[in-house]
């Protein structure tokens, strides 16, 4: 596993992601646990000051995923703004 993307998607997701196709299959299986890890994420993050940082914390790291996570970019985002509603 060299790719960095890879690597951090098999953290969040608890399982080995190798190649891309992998990594796309799991975000778009299952969306929510990357909103879910993401937002814990940027609760953890010292630059994550307010609600609209965190926004910016989330688009920072879908465009990091990129092409892998573009298919579910919005699931993410739905369930992101749900964990992050009710934080606030």
């Amino acid at each position: 596993m060299s790719d960095t993307r890879h690597r951090q998607l098999s953290r969040i997701y608890g399982k080995i992601i190798e190649t891309d196709r992998d990594a796309r299959a799991a975000v778009a299986g299952a969306p929510g646990i990357l909103a879910s890890a993401l937002f814990m994420e940027a609760v953890e993050s010292d630059d994550v000051t307010s609600l609209d940082s965190a926004r910016i914390y989330l688009e920072d790291r879908l465009a990091f995923f990129g092409e892998l996570a573009a298919a579910a970019a919005g699931a993410v985002r739905t369930g992101f703004e749900e964990r992050l509603h009710a934080w606030a």
